[in-house]
């Protein structure tokens, strides 16, 4: 029984590891969407636990599976054996009661015979009485008796016989007596071990019952412990497969995020409100344009036009107050000729959460904000990115004038050191 709660214990706890493995991630993940890859890796632990105690349970449910395949074959010998129990039991009582038979007969025969010789012995009495009263066939005999004396002597002889012949007979059922005796006696006796044969049987046939009794209790104590091995298996499968499908929709959205950027060309909003005054590639003083220059209001809100962390965060020469946010896949933006920068480097910014703001810090560089796309080294025209129409008309301004500005920089890696 002890062992019994403590395999039920085993039981609810591995179901209580399986609510713990599928519940607790998911309250993380709600929390915390940006936790992801730690998400991710979380899963591909517990997916691990849990096909590890799946390969347990299988290899239990086996276990299981072969001692109820030798129990069963215990039972079909046992079963086996108490038919032919059964059969020797039967057997043996059929003897019994032929053998009670046979006894009964021979005692009815025994009691048949003491029944002739008393009439035997009671006929002789008689006989011997008769010979007494009639006497010797002496001299007086002879004398006063009617008959002659060669009748006398015939009679004489004749009784003799009679009388001889009645001993032999009573002899006979003596014998008989004795015999019938002997017989009944080793009857009896083959009948007390019949008897016995009957009872060792019988012990035997209950013993067998027993054992029998014990491998049914544990084929299903088997079969209840095989049954819980597969209930557990089927929900841990469960459990392995939810967190698999969540593991794969962890991934898929870490996917989508990382592909985000590119998978959101052309729907994002610009980094700022205002009017476009420098298109990319327009011509500027030190060669074309490698992104675009916003004019916006002073103090105007600046913001990342997607998820990403900032790589630099600071003052560079030329660009003034910049920010650059890796945004996956060797995606960066630029957004350079701040006022303000509310963020720094290592940070994870949200899409269109505020970076920072223009004014009149911008002026000392030239009017406007300046933004750039770049994959890699290769820079993006930004209006291919952004909403269409978001910035509709260029107002048309003097070529801005960059006398700090150094020669187009083509590395990200360069351009994130900071200024000398």
């Amino acid at each position: 029984m002890s062992s019994r709660r403590s395999f039920l214990h085993c039981i609810a706890c591995c179901l209580f590891f399986l609510v713990q493995c599928i519940c607790c991630p998911k309250t993380s993940y709600s929390a915390n969407e940006n936790n992801t890859i730690p998400l991710q890796e979380e899963h591909k632990i517990n997916i691990g636990k849990i096909s590890k105690e799946i390969r347990i349970h299988l290899d239990k449910i086996r276990t299981s599976g072969e001692q109820e395949v030798s129990v069963l074959d215990e039972l079909e010998q046992i079963d086996d054996n108490l038919a032919k129990q059964k059969h020797k039991l039967a057997t043996l009582q059929e003897r019994l009661q032929g053998q009670k038979e046979l006894l009964a007969l021979k005692e009815q025969d025994q009691r048949q015979a003491e029944q002739v010789k008393e009439n035997v012995r009671r006929h002789l009495e008689k006989r011997l009485r008769s010979f007494y009263l009639m006497g010797r066939a002496g001299v007086l005999n002879v004398t006063f008796s009617k008959k002659s004396l060669p009748e006398l002597m015939l009679f004489n002889d004749s009784f003799k016989q009679l009388l001889e012949y009645d001993q032999s007979v009573i002899d006979m059922y003596h014998e008989t007596i004795a015999k019938l005796k002997l017989a009944t006696k080793a009857q009896e006796l083959e009948k007390n071990i019949l008897q016995d044969f009957v009872r060792q049987a019988k012990e035997e046939q209950q013993a067998l019952d027993e054992i029998r009794g014990e491998k049914s209790r544990m084929l299903s104590r088997i079969r209840t412990e095989k049954g819980l091995y597969e209930q557990a298996v089927r929900e841990m499968q469960q459990a392995e497969f939810e967190l698999t499908n969540t593991l794969k929709a962890l991934k898929e959205k870490e996917d989508n995020r990382i592909r985000g950027f590119f998978l959101n060309k052309g729907k994002m909003a610009g980094p700022v409100i205002g009017n476009l005054t420098v298109r990319f590639g327009d011509s500027l003083e030190n060669g074309s344009s490698t992104g675009i220059i916003i004019d916006a209001a002073e103090n105007s809100k600046v913001i990342s036009i997607y998820a990403g962390k900032v790589i630099f965060a600071g003052y560079k020469r030329g660009y003034g107050n910049m920010v650059i946010i890796d945004h996956d896949l060797q995606y960066y933006t630029i957004t350079a000729r701040l006022d303000e920068i509310f963020i720094k480097e290592g940070d994870r910014v949200q899409s269109r959460q505020q970076i920072g703001t223009t004014g009149d810090l911008a002026t000392l560089f030239s009017k406007g904000l300046y933004f750039e796309i770049r994959k890699g080294s290769e820079p993006l025209d930004p209006l291919d990115w952004l909403q269409e129409n978001y910035y509709p008309k260029q107002i048309p301004l003097p070529p801005p004038s960059l006398p700090d500005a150094p020669e187009h920089i083509d590395s990200i890696e360069v351009l994130t050191k900071p200024s000398e």
